[in-house]
């Protein structure tokens, strides 16, 4: 008996002491438990592409009353211009186009037209008053006088196959010189006579036909540069002759008379312009 409890004790003992040491040792360490979840994977959702429509405009019907009218087009209608009246000017020009030789004379420009002579303020006088008082056509075309003073000139005076040419000193005392050609169906053509010495050729070095001449200086100068007035005039069947003119002027024309002819040419103004000769001058 007494064995046996020895042998506990010492078992006890033992046991204690076994015990015991286990006190001493640090305690293990608290482990904490790392949990490794699984991410989900992100669902992947297909985008389908889907095509949205347009939004259509709604026209809507509009009254007509309010929509805009279209202006009339319209074609313009070309207009003619007015008929030319030639009005007198005193510095020389010239006046109209040639006519081809051989055509029928024209009638005075406002022959029969106009008022008469008697409502003029003033009246020519001498040779110029009497062709003016004893032809009212004459005087209904030519007009009034533009005053009663006649004016002298110095002339040139030249026969032609068709027609004459006169060269005027000056038409009113001006110093610029007129040259008239006249053709024989009752036209004529009026030019500034530019004609220089020393500076424009004496003539053309032309070759006229037997018995005729060459136009030379101002009338030669005028001839050539003028296919008009050659081909109207023709060739010269005389020279050149100096002499005096007077001259009176009118509303639509000129009165002047050429002592080398003996004549008085009575001008009128117009497109083209006519002439007529009388016998006789102031």
């Amino acid at each position: 008996m007494k064995r046996q409890i020895g042998l506990g004790m010492v078992f006890g003992l033992v046991a204690l002491v076994t015990g015991g040491c286990g006190l001493w040792q640090d305690a293990p360490p608290t482990v904490t438990p790392i949990i490794v979840t699984a991410t989900p994977e992100p669902q992947v959702i297909p985008i389908v592409a889907t095509e949205t429509p347009a939004v259509t405009s709604v026209l809507m019907a509009t009254d007509v009353s309010f929509l805009p009218t279209r202006a009339a087009t319209t074609t313009a209608t070309p207009t003619l211009p007015a008929p030319i009246t030639m009005t007198p000017t005193f510095t020389p020009t010239m006046t109209d186009t040639p006519v081809t030789p051989g055509v029928a004379a024209f009638a005075p420009v406002g022959a029969g037209v106009g008022a008469g002579s008697e409502t003029c303020p003033t009246q020519p006088g001498g040779g110029f008053g009497a062709i003016y008082q004893g032809a009212p056509d004459i005087a209904a075309a030519i007009g009034c006088p533009l005053s009663g003073a006649v004016h002298t000139a110095s002339s040139a005076y030249q026969t032609y196959q068709n027609g004459v040419m006169i060269w005027l000193s000056s038409l009113d005392g001006a110093s610029q010189p007129a040259i008239y050609a006249l053709y024989n169906n009752g036209t004529y053509q009026r030019f500034n006579d530019t004609f220089t010495d020393g500076v424009d050729p004496e003539s053309g070095g032309e070759s006229p036909p037997d018995g005729l001449r060459e136009p030379v200086r101002g009338f030669g100068k005028v001839w050539r540069t003028n296919l008009g007035v050659r081909d109207g005039l023709g060739w010269a069947t005389s020279g050149e002759s100096g002499g005096a003119a007077q001259v009176q002027l009118f509303e639509r024309g000129e009165m002047v008379f050429v002592t080398q002819a003996g004549q008085t040419y009575v001008l009128i103004t117009g497109a083209p312009g006519t002439w007529t000769a009388r016998s006789g001058g102031t």
